[in-house]
């Protein structure tokens, strides 16, 4: 289990930060104090909180404004695929009440098509999480987290009813800064209907990311399977300049 007192301060500022987040203490527009008060209420160097804030900043969680301050930013646009959120952020974003339920955990050899996803051997030993997602009490999604090594290890000891994103920040320092993503059309099977309150045969729609940290590591992968009648993605796309004659 990883040692939570070799965490930095700035990712336990950024922890502090999204917990008031997250409980609404801290709500959307709101205008975080300035830096000095900051610095004075954690007892650290203007710098360390500036690299605490510039880590939300690039996580999308606040937003500055020249010359007049840090706020919270929690927008209609984070549902929109070009930005890397996690089920919990983007349901508080819409006024919604995640919870998570963990079904199963289990460290197991990682299979032929996640580790063609993540470029590893099959035997390779991971980390397999599997979550049940509701939203103001209602099933939307069943997600699977797969962790691989030495991360399969060192947060072993994670909850995982939380925001993955958040848990992992604040367990090793490091922000998960990206994905490669894809999205498809699948069919419910009996056994994830069952448990997202459809019937067998129900549109779903499949989303599987390998996520990465700022670092450049690879944390692993995250698949979940959302319902096609309580959840969408848009995209926002634009044409690129027209080659020249």
């Amino acid at each position: 289990m990883l040692d939570r007192n070799a965490v930095p301060i700035y990712a336990r500022i950024q922890a502090d930060l999204r917990r008031q987040i997250a409980d609404g203490r801290l709500a959307l527009g709101a205008r975080l104090p300035p830096e000095a008060e900051l610095c004075q209420r954690y007892g650290v160097s203007r710098m360390t909180v500036r690299h605490a804030l510039d880590g939300l900043v690039a996580a999308g969680l606040l937003g500055r404004r020249r010359g007049v301050g840090t706020f919270v930013t929690r927008t209609k646009t984070e549902r929109v695929a070009s930005r890397l959120l996690g089920f919990r952020e983007d349901a508080l974003a819409h006024g919604l009440t995640p919870t998570t339920e963990v079904l199963a955990s289990a460290t197991e050899a990682l299979g032929a098509e996640d580790g063609a996803l993540l470029d590893l051997a099959p035997a390779t030993r991971v980390l397999r999480v599997t979550r049940r997602r509701t939203a103001d009490g209602e099933p939307i999604g069943l997600n699977t987290v797969v962790l691989v090594p030495p991360f399969a290890t060192a947060l072993r000891g994670l909850d995982f009813e939380g925001s993955l994103y958040e848990e992992v920040a604040a367990a090793l320092g490091v922000e998960v800064a990206g994905a490669d993503q894809n999205v498809e059309a699948v069919a419910a099977e009996a056994s994830a209907a069952g448990l997202l309150g459809v019937t067998a045969g129900a549109p779903l729609l499949r989303v599987t990311r390998v996520t990465y940290l700022a670092d450049g590591r690879t944390l692993g992968l995250t698949r979940t399977l959302y319902r096609g009648d309580r959840y969408f993605l848009s995209l926002r796309l634009q044409r690129s300049d027209p080659m020249p004659p």
